[in-house]
């Protein structure tokens, strides 16, 4: 039995159910790495400082080769409103400062864990191949408690990750995924602080053989419509200021930081409209800020095009403009290893305007205002701070929704073409492109909060906050995604353009440079199939249509499974 090789011993194991293997634990020491490594036993790992030294002890050895993912959730300090009657209302900057030192003490614990234990456990065996899972910090706040204080609740400065050069790497991490959550419960709450971007490239640049980079932020952007009247809204309310900053550092750490990039990343899931259905239910008629200037493109997503140069899959999920695709140098080639792509875009853009206006033109003229000073959260308690807390001790809990007016459906043909535009030149140069989808998610469910006759009465159309609008392209014998079009599947023989764009048109020139998409290495026969031909000429439903595009599931995260 000892002269079996390992690899004949795992092979055997792995057909194994989970009862036979705990009778082989014992048989014989590879039985016993091969009973432990396809048990899943040691497949993941909650890490915290409590548990580090069983973490510690579990993993500096061959049992590394077994782990598949560490989960690491940072937390602050609780708050006892009961226990602290001088609690201030708002966060000063010494106590946003303690905030940045904890989180920037937790990561560092963390990194530094995961390297002990990868230099023990590479003296006698290989480096592990893991997936690190991050989750943005929280903080416990008592919930019943006639000072419980909302201020606290809804803090919109982010968490800053200090120092992070002295990180050690960690040549164990495949792939690399931070996600936003909250949690509820019926007498203490955890409440969620909102990471600075840039953490998400300071924390890749440590990973020397990262493979898929995935994160879901962004969602608590938008926490302002969640409900319309305040003081609901004066406590949920994203300020604008930290809100553009935040996009402007992820801007600075790529620019600064893309050579230390790991040229190992090929897939990447960044979605910054986590989750979705806070991103839709805004109110489409009322002012957005401008979160580009004082710059004249979005720099946030330029940066984005630059770190992602070196991918082959690409799902995005932002607010972005046209500098994503497409450069001021007509000159500049980028993404040649880029095999599939989805790009998800918001209905409004980054500078205050709208992609999409209602109908009959409504919106259309919408501008983006100014940011200046004032459109950051205080350091201190304000009058205005006081009366919301009288208000919301006299009328209880109002954080509801009572419907916010949605009725931008049809393109704005100046915002949206420039877009379009870039993306099409884009996938053009893109040698090695098998299948490209852009798209944004729609919503009718028009009010005008009034009791008189509402303008969009005029229209003939069901309230649905179902909806999409976009295009996708496959190369031969490839469907533009697994859901888009009629089952089965048609594998054309030819590149295949879907138009999923209701009644809408593109220009001449416009169309054209589509149609020029994998032209140059397929030919130019080319199959087009507009909404009418299958669906109608009305707009399509977003989970039938474009929720399970391509990477529904994730491109290449690293599985739990054996």
């Amino acid at each position: 039995m000892n002269r079996l090789p390992q690899e004949l011993i795992d092979r055997i194991s792995s057909f194994l159910p989970k009862h036979d293997l705990k009778n082989i634990l014992t048989l014989t020491t590879k039985f016993r790495y091969a009973a432990e490594r396809y048990s899943s036993a040691f497949a993941e790992f909650t890490i915290n400082e409590r548990n580090s030294e069983k973490f510690l002890a579990l993993y500096s050895g061959h049992r590394l080769l077994y782990l598949r993912e560490v989960i690491f959730r940072p937390r602050f300090s609780p708050i006892f409103y009961r226990y602290e009657p001088e609690l201030s209302c708002r966060e000063n900057a010494d106590e946003l400062r303690e905030k940045d030192e904890s989180f920037t003490r937790q990561i560092k614990f963390l990194f530094t864990t995961l390297r002990s234990v990868e230099e023990q456990a590479e003296e006698n065996h290989a480096a592990g191949r893991y997936r690190l899972s991050i989750y943005s910090p929280t903080r416990l706040v008592e919930a019943k408690s006639s000072r419980d204080c909302l201020h606290h609740h809804y803090v919109s400065w982010r968490v800053h990750l200090l120092n992070p050069a002295e990180l050690p790497q960690i040549a164990s991490v495949r792939s690399l995924e931070i996600h936003n959550h909250g949690y509820e419960y019926p007498e203490w709450h955890h409440h969620e602080s909102k990471l600075d971007l840039r953490v998400i490239i300071d924390l890749a640049t440590k990973l020397p053989n990262l493979e898929y980079l995935g994160f879901q932020t962004g969602g608590y952007e938008w926490c302002p419509t969640w409900a319309e009247e305040e003081p609901a809204k004066h406590y949920e309310h994203d300020w604008e200021g930290p809100r553009r900053d935040a996009r402007h550092d992820f801007a600075s750490a790529v620019t600064s930081c893309s050579v230390q990039l790991p040229s190992s990343l090929k897939r990447a899931s960044m979605d910054f409209l986590n989750p979705l259905v806070r991103t839709i239910d805004i109110h489409q008629g009322k002012g957005l800020p401008n979160l580009v200037s004082p710059a004249q493109t979005d720099p946030f997503s330029s940066s984005l095009r630059i770190m992602s140069n070196n991918l082959r899959q690409l799902r995005l999920r932002a607010m972005v403009d046209g500098s994503l695709f497409w450069p001021d140098n007509d000159a500049a080639s980028f993404w040649p290893n880029l095999e599939r792509l989805e790009v998800m875009f918001h209905i409004a853009r980054p500078d205050g305007k709208w992609y999409f206006q209602g109908p009959g033109g409504e919106g259309h003229n919408a501008i983006g205002f100014e940011i200046t000073d004032a459109f950051y959260p205080p350091f201190e308690m304000s009058e205005l701070d006081a009366e919301m807390d009288a208000i919301q001790e006299e009328w209880g809990d109002q954080r509801k929704n009572d419907g916010n007016s949605q009725f931008r459906i049809t393109p704005h043909q100046t915002s949206l073409r420039p877009l379009l535009e870039g993306f099409a030149k884009a996938a053009t140069r893109m040698r090695s492109l098998k299948q490209a989808l852009i798209w944004s998610p729609l919503s009718w469910f028009p009010n005008d909060d009034s009791d008189d006759e509402s303008e969009f009465d005029k229209y003939d159309m069901d309230d649905t906050t179902d909806l999409a609008w976009g295009i996708a392209y496959a190369e031969p014998g490839l469907p533009p995604g697994t859901s888009l079009g009629p089952e089965p599947f048609d594998l054309c023989p030819s590149r295949q353009l879907w138009w999923m764009v209701a009644q809408w048109r593109p220009d001449p020139e416009l169309h054209d440079l589509f149609q020029r998409i994998g032209r140059d290495k397929h030919g130019q026969e080319l199959r087009e199939l507009w909404t009418e031909d299958i669906y109608g000429d009305s707009l399509v439903y977003r989970d039938a249509m474009f929720e399970e595009f391509m990477f529904f599931h994730d491109p290449g995260r690293i599985p739990l499974s054996r």
